[in-house]
């Protein structure tokens, strides 16, 4: 409602709300003068009234007879105003009499719930004319009372409070059952207004609180779309359809393809204000997120805003089937209810349950390319008074499959890092206020040329945008091994280079050179590397997320795999959903647990885990990245499943000349070292992984530290001993009793 988006003005002495309550006044000044001549003769004997029930006040109420209403008879005259001149000057009434189509004794029901929120004295009030002076809040029967002249009048008059009845149905009204009586009757229920409805009617602005958490509230500038964008498409639509049926669209898009802009442009279009809901901020428990989502709604609707929908992908991202199913569901019965503007945005199809016809239109937003990605990186640079290497901007650009806003602020934070690292230090670093982290004016033409951002600030910033919505089956792993640090044979650390050249050139074949148009399947890389324990596997899927300025994501696939068939794929969807905006490397680690299996289909689970493998490989090549998988076992993967990988690594034995470099490589330079150390020794006599080779080094350092020398050969071969006792082999050259460090 359009009316609501600006603020109120303070409530004068002649406000609708002041003459609302005046319509109040009057039932309650019949009420009390009705009260006070039943009870005089009881009032004047009790000196504490509404405290406690006398016999002869019990005798009293026996004569009575039954349902018999505080007011006998309808008011001689009508309270003043009524409704119709209320709703006309009050804006807050009006939306809630015509949004819900409420009655006037619905209305009036409000009136009475919301009054005490306006003024304290509505409490006492109430406290004298329920005979209770703690009961503060109206219960049902003092409104039955007050707003029905007979008995039969109060029976129909409970309608008001049914389940399906508007008042509670939607949420307007709470009836809260008195906590002193034990399973109360109805009109033993106080009525609490909802907080969203008592702002309104109190004419109060900004975001309810309980959606501050979830949900903003912004006023879109003017559209800029170019005449044929999706954005105005649709506006010509709704203005060709002049608003017969409310515009729901889903836009579908990865977090990169700027798919908010469409929600942005359409509210500016329609003129009005956007409500945005974040999904993954929702509460867990799918009741209290059914409450915060109806909420929003409700919101949109008093606002007459355009309610957008972030994320369906987080919405729907539930550990338990049921939880999901019950949100589902309460989105259903929302949108069918909405009479507002509402765009859905997820990365992959959706449709909504099929309870409801609700007419959504699917728009696809297709994500910003690499040359538009790096324009944006180039702009947003010079707007801050820096130029960054032109090598640098393409390779960030290609790497990162950034939106507009999120390639604005990495800007932001790779410029301000680029002056907390050009600033002076010590004795000569100005004192005072500085600016803020993050946001650098242009230099002066006078002054030093304002310092631009390199290209680790560019690749830092820019992993900072990148979207991790890690679940509980991954984890990010810091990476801090490079191409020094691994040993490998030729061949081996060819295939690896290749692999990061696959990576670093994939924007220029796919989008440049057209190779994206040719190809029927997923454009992301995907690798197996095979080979025994402690050989580098692992290892090398970090050198490759370092050279590439990327992240890298470790998933477990021994936590993923289950024995319950469907289980494994409902996992790995979790997983594959969260990492949708994810520039990183998805490393599947321990892939023994699905291939460990045997692919030749003997029974029923063999069936079934050469279907969860096909669905591992078909998700990876979907994924829009790096993605590696480890195993101990190529052997038990099918050939049908090899010809799906871009690339089979291999990872030997180290040979003997390989395991001395290890051997050296494992040392840092500042470690201390005996003049004595020979890795010629050690990597003869023993056989080990490049794995054990590190561990005994560090074992070693341990034993040196304690000994307060530098590592000497004896630390190394009581290190290497160890080593052969935790694989349960007996160590070369070592005697009866276990030594060998001589």
């Amino acid at each position: 409602m359009s009316e609501l988006l600006t603020p109120p003005r303070p409530v004068m002495a002649e406000s609708p709300l002041l003459v609302a309550l005046s319509r109040l006044d009057d039932l309650l000044a019949q009420a009390v003068d009705a009260m006070e001549s039943r009870c005089a003769a009881e009032t004047a004997a009790d000196a504490f009234p509404g405290l406690h029930v006398s016999a002869a006040q019990a005798r009293q109420l026996l004569e009575l007879p039954p349902g018999r209403p505080l007011l006998e008879a309808p008011p001689a005259r009508e309270p003043r105003p009524g409704w119709d001149h209320i709703t006309a000057d009050h804006v807050g009434w009006r939306w809630l009499r015509n949004r819900y189509t409420l009655s006037d004794l619905e209305l009036d029901v409000a009136l009475m719930a919301l009054a005490p929120e306006a003024d304290l004295r509505y409490e006492r009030l109430y406290g004298y004319l329920q005979d209770d002076v703690s009961r503060k809040r109206p219960l049902v029967g003092l409104a039955l009372d007050l707003l029905s002249g007979t008995a039969d009048g109060q029976l129909a008059a409970r309608a008001v409070f049914a389940p399906d009845a508007p008042l509670t149905a939607h949420r307007l009204l709470t009836l809260v059952p008195d906590p002193r009586a034990v399973e109360p009757p109805l009109l033993a229920h106080f009525m609490v207004l909802d907080e969203q409805i008592t702002d309104v009617l109190l004419g109060q602005s900004g975001l309810d609180r309980r959606l501050a958490a979830c949900c903003r509230l912004e006023a879109p500038s003017a559209p800029s779309f170019a005449p044929d964008t999706p954005a105005e498409a649709l506006l010509r639509m709704t203005a060709w359809s002049d608003g017969q049926r409310p515009l729901r669209v889903y836009a579908q898009g990865h977090t990169g393809s700027a798919r908010g802009r469409l929600a942005h442009g359409l509210a500016a279009g329609l003129g009005v204000s956007l409500l945005t809901l974040d999904t993954s901020r929702l509460p867990d428990d799918p009741d209290a997120a059914a409450d915060v989502l109806a909420l929003a709604f409700r919101e949109a609707s008093l606002r007459g805003a355009l309610l957008r929908i972030d994320d369906i992908e987080g919405f729907r991202l539930q550990p338990d089937d049921h939880d999901h199913d019950v949100r589902e569901r309460a989105l259903g019965d929302l949108l069918a209810e909405h009479d507002g503007p509402v765009v859905v945005e997820g990365a992959r199809e959706w449709t909504p349950l099929d309870r409801h016809a609700l007419g959504f239109l699917p728009v696809a937003v297709a994500p910003c390319d690499f040359a538009a990605r790096r324009a944006l990186w180039e702009r947003e640079l010079a707007a801050r008074g820096v130029r960054a290497a032109p090598a640098d901007l393409r390779d960030v650009a290609a790497r990162f499959r950034l939106g507009p806003d999120r390639i604005a602020d990495a800007a932001l934070t790779a410029v301000g890092e680029a002056a907390r690292r050009a600033a002076p230090t010590g004795p000569t670093a100005p004192t005072g206020p500085t600016a803020p982290t993050g946001a650098t004016a242009p230099a002066s033409p006078t002054g030093p040329p304002a310092p631009a951002p390199t290209r680790a600030e560019l690749f830092a910033s820019a992993r900072a945008q990148s979207g991790h919505r890690l679940t509980t089956l991954a984890h990010r792993v810091e990476t801090v091994y490079g191409w020094d640090d691994i040993v490998l044979p030729p061949d081996c650390s060819a295939q690896l280079t290749e692999l990061c050249e696959r990576v670093a050139h994939c924007r220029q074949v796919m989008d440049e050179w057209g190779f994206e148009h040719t190809l029927s399947r997923g454009k992301g890389v995907s690798a197996l590397f095979t080979g025994p324990p402690g050989t580098g596997k692992t290892m090398a899927a970090e050198v490759i997320a370092r050279e590439l300025g990327l992240d890298l994501v470790k998933i477990d696939l021994s936590t993923v795999v289950s024995k319950y068939i469907g289980e494994t794929e409902k996992n790995l969807e979790r997983v594959f959903t969260a990492a949708t905006d994810t520039d990183a490397v998805l490393l599947f680690d321990e892939a023994d647990a699905l291939f460990g299996k045997r692919s030749e289909v003997r029974e029923a689970h063999d069936r079934y885990a050469n279907i969860e493998i096909a669905y591992l490989l078909q998700r990876m090549e979907q994924y829009e990245g790096l993605a590696v998988l480890t195993t101990n076992l190529r052997r038990n993967l099918d050939e049908a499943f090899t010809r799906r990988l871009q690339f089979i690594v291999e990872f030997p034995l180290p040979g003997e000349a390989d395991r001395e470099r290890i051997w050296r490589v494992c040392f840092p330079p500042e470690a201390p070292r005996a003049p004595a150390l020979d890795f010629g020794r050690l990597a003869r006599d023993f056989q080990l992984t490049g794995g054990s080779i590190r561990n005994i080094v560090l074992h070693a350092a341990f034993l040196a530290a304690s000994d307060g020398t530098a590592i000497g050969m004896p630390h190394l071969l009581r290190a290497t001993r160890r080593e052969f006792q935790k694989l349960d082999q007996v160590m070369p050259g070592a005697g009866p009793d276990g030594g060998g460090e001589g």
